[in-house]
């Protein structure tokens, strides 16, 4: 393979430039750099934009920050001025959460939600997204704009509507499952049945809406921070006060009680069995992490999707040319071919036999630029240390 500048230039076996540098791959395993469809960076900082790479993950849609902050990250680190993931960014979301929720831009009526749509288009965002507490009127013309605008609309499922409706409406992204109970209306005595959701499953399917499950969200948003998190310390040693403070508000909000953490966890389980069935359907699906630990926790999902059923290779194209294919890249991003952009993980160990290989990272390229072991574990050192001033 020969990259130059920031593109993949040939897959070829050929002989190298004489002024190039060289890397001996072999019996190494080449995947495309992966993509974290759910991140936070408001929440974790600019210091974790480096973890990120550091766990193989070059680009990152996020869902939810204060936009001077987002797109000047997105800004620094597409001109080089900072390592760091392509980012993709939504900016605010568009809601009316009661009390101080973060990362809001507050709508109340249909006209406020029409006029944030257009502001965050003059600013640049790549996409709008809606959330629990979007007000009915609000949701729908926020859609009808996004429409206008060309942006794709993504986020939760606002109360007080169906699923039909924000597909109708024009969604093309549901995040965590609704929550985590999009399988409501599947349940037999309280139990998951695939046969019931085939319905739903094939209208997602047929409508083009993706999903990002976040089911290590799910199995751990009770948890961790705690004793009972089943995140490693070491891993939990990057994470700064403020998200161990949104851990704690989160936690507030949903219990820490062993009842809390075996619903949170069952649903992380029947979650996972259903994004597999959605898969199998023909639905679409993202890898996201939320508010977990960055890059480890991308690992983590991927692994969970293939203990729900996924094989490695799909659960691998959820956070590789499944994201290029959202955002319409595929013919310049998500996989290992001429004229892709140049952002590659190089593993030790082969992914599609064991899905945990994504774990072993021997280098990451990210926009041409060749990460070695030593960098990738300097910038982790760097990560822990301003995570713990």
């Amino acid at each position: 393979m020969t990259i130059r500048s920031d593109t993949i230039a040939s897959v070829a076996q050929n002989s190298a430039p004489r002024d190039a540098q060289t890397v001996d791959g072999r019996g190494q395993f080449l995947i495309p750099g992966l993509w974290d469809m759910h991140a936070h960076m408001e929440m974790t900082g600019a210091a974790w934009l480096q973890l990120h790479v550091a766990n193989g993950v070059t680009a990152i849609r996020d869902m939810g920050s204060d936009l001077d902050l987002i797109l000047k990250m997105r800004d620094d680190t597409a001109s080089g001025r900072m390592l760091g993931p392509r980012i993709f960014a939504a900016g605010p979301i568009l809601d009316d959460a009661p009390g101080d929720w973060p990362f809001r831009m507050r709508v109340k009526t249909a006209e406020a939600g029409r006029a944030a749509v257009q502001l965050l288009k003059r600013r640049g965002v790549d996409l709008i997204k809606v959330h629990d507490h979007t007000p009915r009127e609000a949701f729908f013309a926020i859609a009808a704009e996004a429409r206008r605008r060309s942006l794709p609309l993504a986020g939760h499922i606002p109360m007080g509507l169906t699923v039909e409706e924000v597909v109708d409406a024009g969604q093309r992204d549901i995040e965590h499952l609704d929550n985590w109970t999009l399988w409501r209306r599947c349940t037999e005595n309280r139990v998951y049945r695939s046969d019931l959701c085939q319905p739903l499953f094939e209208m997602l399917a047929s409508r083009g809406v993706w999903q990002t499950p976040t089911l290590a969200a799910a199995a751990e948003i009770a948890t961790i921070g705690t004793p009972a998190s089943n995140i490693r310390p070491d891993q939990i040693a990057y994470a700064g006060k403020s998200l161990k403070a949104m851990w704690a508000g989160n936690q507030s909000l949903g219990g820490t009680t062993p009842e809390a953490i075996r619903i949170m966890r069952s649903r992380g389980e029947v979650g996972a069995r259903v994004t597999s069935d959605m898969a199998k359907a023909g639905v679409r699906i993202l890898a996201g992490c939320d508010g977990l630990i960055a890059g480890f926790c991308l690992h983590d999902e991927l692994a969970a999707m293939v203990r729900g059923g996924m094989t490695p290779l799909a659960a691998l194209q959820t956070a590789t040319i499944n994201p290029a294919r959202y955002f319409g890249l595929e013919q310049t991003a998500g996989s290992v071919a001429s004229r892709r952009r140049a952002d590659l993980v190089l593993l030790d160990d082969n992914p599609l036999a064991d899905i945990a290989s994504v774990r072993h990272i021997r280098g990451v390229i990210i926009a041409g630029r060749l990460l070695d072991r030593e960098a990738l574990d300097k910038a982790l050192a760097g990560v822990k240390a301003a995570s713990q001033q």
